[in-house]
């Protein structure tokens, strides 16, 4: 098997994976526009402003804490909401992610079988194994040797013979 013809292989079976990672982020970015409509925006903070130069003004300076005094030294603090989202541009974002993660889950269930049936064409056992862990499972080598309680070394043969077995008729 030529260095090509393996490079191919790898990038077929790793398609599934790949799905999976884009799944993985576009639920963490339905989560983040959740929580900007879970977000509640607090409410304005105004400070009353004392002036050194007033006599008046002079005793009630004395008698505050350093924090008030550091706020009354500050610009007003005005908080406004986070973001110009409307709830309906929220709920129609949330929607949108949602059709696209639908659509991945069934790409990634078609590619799926196709890798489990061009897997199950390896004859040895051990081989399949591996390739499930590595490219189904998203395991690394390393956590692969752990699992079989082989060496890395024999992990990396065994892997390269099943990349090599496997029908490249079936890509």
């Amino acid at each position: 098997m030529t260095s090509q013809e393996r490079k191919q292989k790898v990038k077929w079976l790793i398609r599934y994976r790949i799905l999976e990672n884009q799944i993985a982020r576009l639920e963490a970015e339905k989560e983040r526009w959740k929580s900007r409509a879970m977000n509640t925006v607090p409410a304005a903070q105004h400070f009353k402003y004392y002036d050194k130069d007033k006599e008046k003004d002079q005793k009630t300076l004395i008698n505050m804490t350093r924090q008030e005094l550091r706020q009354n030294n500050m610009s007003p603090v005005i908080v406004h909401g986070s973001n110009s989202f409307s709830m309906g541009d929220i709920v129609v974002e949330m929607c949108s992610i949602e059709e696209e993660i639908q659509s991945k889950i069934d790409q990634a269930k078609s590619i799926r079988f196709e890798i489990g049936k061009a897997i199950d064409l390896v004859e040895d056992e051990r081989l399949q194994l591996i390739l499930y862990y590595k490219y189904v499972d998203g395991m690394y080598l390393e956590e692969i040797c752990v699992k079989l309680k082989y060496s890395y070394r024999h992990v990396q043969r065994l892997h390269e013979e099943a990349i090599e077995k496997m029908s490249y008729n079936v890509i």
